[in-house]
Order: structure tokens, then C-alpha cells, then sequence
């Protein structure tokens, strides 16, 4: 894909793009940044467009990613931060605590749960669009999702063991 193609997606993606980051990240600035990001990432890697998906859901599910990456990334610096006894970061939005949270549990399940989950819990999506967003079987977000659940329930009934 050659930058002028990009510059197309561009204009006529990045709102879509912006939007979903700012629904994950929660913030407009992580949100501006992310859309930069993923328009770096098309640029690069251009090639790996597949011309049977369409550019929206290709541009949705690298936003996704992307944004899960920059959340765990987020997880990872506050936990260090609270292990060598650093001050934390100070939360600018009012959401701050159940963003922390969410980011908390969401490290502690796997990868494509995450995403998963997110489609459903935040995005709202049916079972049918997750399956077709993603290529797979109703049935299989359906476990999928039964699975998260699980996985949650055991990540905090560990934590309130503790």
C-alpha cells in the first residue's frame, strides 16, 4: 500500500479510529496519539492488507490491539511503580479507579479473551458481529466469553483471598 493510499484511509478512517481509541483509553490525548500510531502501523506495514477484508474492520481490529497493548503497557508501569514504592501516577479523569481496575484484570486473562471482551462488555456487540469481526463461530465468542468470565471470577476471588 503506497502513501497515498494511506493518506485515503486516513481521511476517511482516522474519526472511526480516534473514536474507538478514546472508548478504550479514555482519554482524548491517548486517543490522538493512538491515532497516529496506527497509521504508522498501515504505512509499514501496507502489505499486509488483505483486499477480502474491508478497510474499516481491519483499521477497527489493529486500533483494538493496539489500544489492549498501550492498557497492559499502562498496567505493567503502575505495578512496577508500586513495587520499587513510587509515588503513582496521578489519575486525571474521574473514571480513573475503574479504568485501573479493568486494566488490572483484564492483564490477568488471555490475549484474545481480551479482545473479545471488549467487543462485548464495552463495544456492546453481539455475538454475531464479534464472530464476524473476527472470522470465527457465534459459538466460539459465546465460550469465549463464558470462559472470560471464569477466568475473572478466579482472578478476584484470588484477590480477596490474599
Amino acid at each position: 500500500m503506497d502513501r497515498a493510499s494511506v493518506e485515503q484511509l486516513y481521511v476517511r478512517f482516522a474519526p472511526m479510529v480516534r473514536s474507538r481509541a478514546r472508548r478504550l483509553l479514555r482519554s482524548e490525548q491517548a486517543a490522538d496519539d493512538a491515532v497516529q500510531d496506527v497509521f504508522v502501523r498501515v504505512l509499514r506495514a501496507g502489505r499486509g492488507f488483505r483486499d477480502q477484508a474491508s478497510p474499516a474492520t481491519w483499521l477497527y481490529r489493529i486500533t483494538t490491539n493496539h489500544c489492549l497493548n498501550a492498557l497492559r503497557d499502562e498496567t505493567r508501569r503502575m505495578q512496577l511503580w508500586s513495587q520499587h514504592g513510587a509515588a503513582s501516577e496521578p489519575i486525571a479523569d474521574p473514571d480513573g479507579a475503574v479504568r485501573l481496575q479493568l486494566q488490572q484484570i483484564l492483564a490477568q486473562v488471555r490475549d484474545d479473551l481480551q479482545e473479545i471482551a471488549l467487543y462485548h462488555l464495552i463495544d456492546e456487540l453481539s455475538h454475531g458481529e464479534i464472530a464476524e469481526l473476527l472470522g470465527v463461530s457465534r459459538r466460539t465468542i459465546g465460550n469465549r466469553i463464558e470462559e472470560f468470565h471464569a477466568e475473572v471470577a478466579l482472578a478476584l476471588a484470588t484477590r480477596e483471598a490474599r
